[in-house]
Formats: C-alpha cells, structure tokens, sequence
C-alpha cells in the first residue's frame, strides 16, 4: 500500500518553511508522496486579495521541480466553489483506495478543528499530522492534541522539530518594501515574483 501526504494552503508564495515541512514530514512518516495542494478559494480566506490561482500553482510546481517526492494537484483550484478539507480528503481516498492518505498541517490547527467542516469526516478519511509551530508550547500542543483525539476518537501524529520561522505575510511585505527575499524561496519561485511584479 502507498503512503501519501497532502498538504494544503494558499501558497502566496510558498517559501522553503513549506518544502522543509513536506520533506520533514515525508522523510519522517516515510511517504511515497507528498502532494502540494494549493486551495482554490479556501473559506476561511473569503474576501482577502490573493494572487490568482494560476501563479500560486505555478510558484509551487517551480518550487518542486527535480524533487521526485514532492508533488502538485490542481484538485482545489480546479474546484467550483470553496475547498473544504473534507472534501478533498475524501475524494483523494475514493480516487486511490489502495493508498493510506495522510492530512499534514500546522498545530494551529487543533486549536480551531471546531470550525472546520465535517472534521469527523477529515479523521476518517486520513491520518491527521500536525508539525509544531512558533508560540505554542509543547505542553498545550500535546493537551489539545489530546483533547480532539479524544473528542474524535482519533489518533494524531505529532511532528516535533525545529522550524523555520518564515511566513508569505513577511514576504509579501518584504517585496513591498524592497525587500531581497530570494534566500526565503525555493529556486524559481523569486523569479516568477519578480517577472510578474507580485507583492508589489
């Protein structure tokens, strides 16, 4: 059986702390794949200016260029209407069902899957792994962790390890302010900021 990770978010732009968590995490997990998913109008990002989907998609296919493990679905942009996490899972696991799917996202998350929708569907369709994060400690991370396994009936894989701090909000500033960044991305993904004058 294949083992494959997913991991989502609007990727504007992604940034080496994005790559350094799918290679972390599939390295750890011992993945077949990690597969990049930009979202297409994710819900909770309703009404922001976000760059178009098709640059997003492109700066992550630049980002994982040459790297066999890493891959890029344009599941969530090709979607009508908002991407739901549940909704994708499930159709990962309906598409591949001889695949065991993994969901990879920030510990933050944890602390909100009260306002995700269908979360139980998320737990079933997948194994929930969520990485550490800066300002929460390891201590609230394991007790809320606990508490939604409990709540679920779940059991969620906890990756514990030195990140790096880096955000697209910084970035995006950054390249507003004149900022060099390109130490902050993946080879090829500056270039295309820079060729389509994003952030500016």
């Amino acid at each position: 059986m294949l083992k494959k990770g997913i991991i989502g978010g609007t990727f504007d732009p992604i940034h080496l702390g994005h790559m350094y968590i799918a290679t972390k995490a599939q390295e750890h997990l011992a993945l077949d794949k990690v597969i990049f998913m930009p979202g297409g109008m994710p819900p909770h990002k309703d009404g922001k200016d976000i760059t178009s989907s098709s640059l997003r998609y492109e700066m992550v296919k630049a980002a994982i260029k040459g790297k066999s493990k890493l891959e890029i679905s344009d599941y969530e942009i090709n979607k009508k209407g908002y991407s739901y996490t549940y909704e994708t899972m499930e159709y990962f696991k309906e598409k591949e069902k001889d695949t065991e799917w993994y969901f990879i996202t920030g510990c933050d998350c944890l602390f909100t899957s009260d306002q995700w929708k269908n979360v139980d569907r998320i737990m079933k369709a997948c194994k929930f792994v969520v990485f550490n994060r800066p300002g929460y400690s390891d201590q609230e991370i394991r007790k809320q962790k606990k508490a939604v396994e409990e709540r679920y009936n779940t059991s969620i894989i906890f990756l514990d390890f030195l990140l790096i701090e880096v955000s697209s909000t910084y970035i995006r500033s950054a390249v507003r302010e004149g900022k060099d960044v390109s130490s902050l991305l993946p080879e090829g993904v500056n270039k295309i900021i820079q060729q389509q004058g994003l952030y500016l």
